[in-house]
């Protein structure tokens, strides 16, 4: 790359003082005390959790960087299994930083960025994904073709052909994965209904890059990134809404301040739709929900009132909170790539996540990430359990008179 595209280039040495520094007086480990309720439900760090190993908490990743830095350790298997099992939900740091002034999270980060760079990083399970994005520019390596489909099928403009006012940006798990397409749908008729002139890039749209980000591989997302914002540029959008809070979080942490365009979630546009009359829930939805926060969103962008605003709109849903909700809300057990090249360790954070919502006695989980729903989906038929999986977007369709 000739230039740095994205967000300014940093590496690990730069934070040294953090690694070093860490104390290892476990802050890290689980939420403030203060704001937990019931013991069971303090832990918060899902591969601490699982492992219960000092080596599997940001305090000993902390301990992993300082020791590699002066050469105290050499890296082996059981260091990259450490090292990939973070889910980088953000949990730590939401916990170090407010007392320590601590960046666990942005070292996590920045050790994967090492690794790769130093070419002793990445496992054979990262593999497939690296070579689906070179060569089909999607996570899943399908036809890129497949997603032109979605302009004649959703009835929205063709951005690439034509000016739009809002680019909805799809997303690799709604372009591809048929279990998601009722959602899709939701979100096009209700930006519809919201009044935006909405287009899509279908072929034209690419992976956004958090999955590279997630790996540590920031060369091979610099290309994404870089190409993307050219698309993005050339549809004349002022606004790019994501469906993705892990597409979301990466236009608005890396992508904003070299776009022509605004980045938001769906959730924000239309909580904002709602609040200036624009959009209208009438029909009355009866249910006992939680909204779930996906880490990106939540901890990542510090959105958690947008979706709450949405929820507490529609008539008739009774909204409860998860013992571990906000800033302590557990991850779904899908973040950091962790969940899928670990599947059943993902399970296993998802599981968890899902007796969680069985004990604050609701009928539904509800969130808005692809990933979380995927995962959650997971926990749930591990379980057996009777609390349903849903996307806000189907929710708020229902309500607003959508099929």
């Amino acid at each position: 790359m000739k230039e740095n595209l994205t967000k300014t280039r940093e590496v690990l040495s730069q934070y040294r003082e953090d690694y070093a520094l860490c104390s290892k007086c476990k802050i890290c480990h689980g939420n403030h005390v203060q704001e937990v309720n019931h013991a069971r439900f303090f832990r918060n760090c899902p591969s601490g959790s699982r492992f219960r190993y000092e080596a599997y908490y940001a305090s000993g990743r902390m301990e992993l960087a300082r020791a590699l830095n002066l050469k105290e350790i050499t890296v082996t298997p059981q260091y990259k299994h450490a090292l990939y099992t973070c889910m980088e939900c953000g949990s730590c740091q939401e916990q170090c930083y407010p007392v320590k002034q601590i960046w666990p999270l942005r070292v996590i980060e920045l050790l994967r960025e090492k690794a790769v760079a130093e070419g002793w990083g990445l496992l054979p399970e990262h593999e497939p994904y690296l070579k689906n994005l070179e060569e089909s520019d999607n996570l899943f390596g399908k036809p890129q073709a497949e997603r032109d489909r979605l302009i004649v099928e959703l009835g929205v403009k063709d951005a690439a052909k034509e000016k739009c006012a809002v680019l909805l940006f799809t997303g690799c798990r709604y372009a591809f994965k048929p279990e998601t397409k009722q959602t899709l749908k939701s979100a096009v008729n209700l930006l519809k209904k919201a009044g935006a002139d909405v287009g899509l890039l279908g072929s034209q749209e690419i992976c956004c890059g958090a999955p590279l980000l997630e790996m540590g591989d920031r060369d091979f997302f610099e290309v994404f990134a870089a190409e993307n914002i050219r698309r993005f540029d050339a549809t004349g959008a002022e606004t790019v809404i994501s469906l993705c809070s892990h597409c979301a979080s990466v236009f608005a942490e890396e992508y904003a301040p070299f776009m022509g365009s605004t980045p938001l979630h769906i959730t924000q546009f239309l909580s904002a739709a709602l609040a200036g009359g624009d959009l209208k829930a009438t029909k009355k939805l009866k249910a006992t929900v939680a909204w779930h926060d996906p880490c990106r969103l939540g901890r990542r962008l510090k959105e958690y009132d947008a979706p709450r605003a949405i929820l507490d709109a529609i008539p008739g849903l009774k909204r409860v909170e998860l013992e571990r909700s906000r800033h302590n809300a557990l991850c779904c057990g899908n973040g950091g790539m962790a969940g899928a090249i670990f599947p059943e360790y993902g399970v296993w954070v998802a599981n968890e996540r899902m007796y969680e919502a069985e004990f604050a006695e609701i009928d539904t989980l509800v969130t808005a990430c692809p990933w979380c729903e995927e995962m959650l989906d997971n926990g749930k038929r591990e379980r057996n359990s009777s609390v349903k999986v849903e996307n806000i977007l189907n929710l708020l369709n229902a309500s607003v008179g959508g099929k």
